[in-house]
Formats: structure tokens, sequence, C-alpha cells
């Protein structure tokens, strides 16, 4: 499981789920995941849509279509060993979805008025599941990575021609860590507001143009300061977390280090701490792709 929460959603009528799937992707952002929703209308392309890397869950209308139903599709992913969580639904009168699924594993059934309740209740289940600390280290250490790949991006983006260069002798340097490329990153985005300034100073310069890219840039650095403790700070946390059984037995997660501001600090690691983590990561990256693509553009404006 991963912060993008995937989901394959077999209907041969795409418009009638609409809603719930946007109530659904609510939902999930809520608890700190991005949906990703794949809809296909024909039950025989399962087989192509299975090899979807992280599928999380299944969700199939009964009624497919004359040759296939939800039962035998359901049937059909089993015998090809995906052990996916499925929702089975209808609002056919007259079929017991009880009796049509048996003893399949992991198959679940709803109607179609309940559906969104059901695929809520199947998520929250999952979430139960992957919620301990080595599945979490999992999350947020595979998530860190791609933010410090996107850090990595944006640098080598701005130098142009000579990112290779600096990818390679300064960016590959062990001693340049996460903490560093932040640091990096922020002095990119003083370097445009910098010269935004100088620009704002020049005679001619389209002020209004040259200020938005200004504010821009102050957005992005600003929130780009949050880095340092928002994603370095969870992931350390976790790096040291311990368990300990307290008086009256229960098992609880803790890490003692000391927080970005060089204090002593004691985080315990709940389902609470947990899900705004993952809100936080899921932040920062939907950010930096919006960073990347302003420093990307940036050498164009600059040559205007």
């Amino acid at each position: 499981m991963s912060l993008k929460y995937t989901i394959l959603w077999v209907e041969d009528n795409p418009k009638t789920v609409t809603s719930k799937i946007n109530q659904i992707k609510t939902y999930l952002e809520d608890e700190g995941f991005d949906l990703n929703i794949i809809l296909i209308e024909n039950g025989n392309e399962i087989e192509q849509s299975l090899n979807i890397p992280q599928l999380d869950l299944i969700v199939t209308d009964y009624n497919i279509h004359d040759d296939l139903n939800g039962k035998q599709l359901s049937e059909k992913i089993r015998r090809l060993d995906y052990m996916t969580d499925i929702i089975l639904y209808s609002q056919q009168q007259g079929i017991d979805l009880y009796n049509e699924v048996g003893t399949l594993d992991g198959v679940y059934i709803s109607n179609r008025d309940t559906l969104e309740e059901k695929v809520k209740e199947v998520i929250k289940n999952t979430i139960r599941r992957t919620q301990n600390i080595n599945n979490m280290r999992g999350i947020v250490i595979s998530e860190a990575i791609d933010i410090e790949r996107q850090i990595e991006a944006i640098i080598t983006t701005f130098f142009g021609d000579k990112g290779d260069l600096v990818s390679e002798r300064v960016l590959g340097v062990n001693i340049f860590d996460f903490n560093n490329k932040i640091s990096l990153v922020n002095a990119v985005l003083k370097t445009i507001i910098n010269r935004c300034v100088s620009m704002l100073q020049a005679p001619g310069s389209d002020r209004t143009l040259v200020n938005s890219q200004k504010r821009q840039a102050e957005n992005f650095k600003n929130t780009a300061k949050a880095l340092f403790r928002e994603v370095g700070w969870p992931r350390n946390v976790l790096a040291h977390t311990e368990q300990s059984i307290a008086d009256d037995g229960k098992m609880s997660l803790t890490s003692t280090l000391k927080n970005p501001d060089g204090q002593i600090e004691t985080i315990t690691v709940d389902s609470s701490w947990c899900k705004e983590t993952r809100k936080l990561l899921q932040k920062h990256s939907k950010n930096l792709e919006q960073v990347f693509e302003f420093v990307r553009n940036w050498h164009e404006f600059d040559k205007l």
C-alpha cells in the first residue's frame, strides 16, 4: 500500500457511479491518500488491468454484460491468484449475492445504494491492517524518496545544460543529504526572487508579469521551508520509533529525539499521527510538482 490508493472499477455505465467515486475520493483525501481510479466497462479486460502495480481494491457490478457477471469475474480473478479485496454490488431484484459469492475469499457484497459506505468500510479495514510501524516506515520512506527525487529534478532543471553535471558532482555526493537538497531548492528560489527584483528595476520591464513571478517564487520558498519539519522530521521519527507496553498492557509506539527546533520531544506514533503525516507528504509532493513546472518555465520567462 502506498499514498496512492488504486481502485479498479468494473461498470458498464460509468456515469452511474461518478458521484460515489467523488465521495470516495474526498474520504481518501481526508485519510491522507490520493485516489487513483481505473474504470473499465468490459470485464474481459480484467487480466490486463490486474497487471497495474499496487492495486488496492476491485469494485465490480454484478451485471457486467451477457457473457460475464460479477460472480464469474470474481472467480476468474481468484483463479489468476490475485487476492486483492473485491466488492461485488447489484441492485437487481431476485439475486442473492451472498449465495452467489459463496466461499470466495476476500469478496464483499453490497447493493448499489449502500456501495459508497461499503467501499469506505473496506478501505478503513485496509488502513487498519497496514497501520503498523513497518508499513508506515515503508510508506513514509518510499514517499520521502520520491519527494527527494522531485527536489533533485527541480535543482537540475534550474541549472539547464549544466544539470547533469550538478547531479553528478553535487547531488551525487554522499554528504549532500536530504536537508542540504532542501536548502539548495530554497537557494534556487531565492535566486529567482533576486533576479525578479533586478528585472523590476530595469526600464521597460513588465512589472505585472515580473511581480507575479516574484510572488510565486516567494510562496514556493515559504512552503519549501516546511519540508525540513514536515517530511524530514516524520522520517526521523519513524526511524527511531520503539514499541513499549504500558502498565495496563496496551502497546504503544513512541519516538524520543530532537525536533527541528533542537528540543527533545517524545512522539506517540498512533493512527492520528500517521494520518497527519500522510497528508503532509501528499501536500509537499503536489506542491513540488508546481515548483518543478515553475522552474522549468522560468528560463523562458527570463529571456523575455
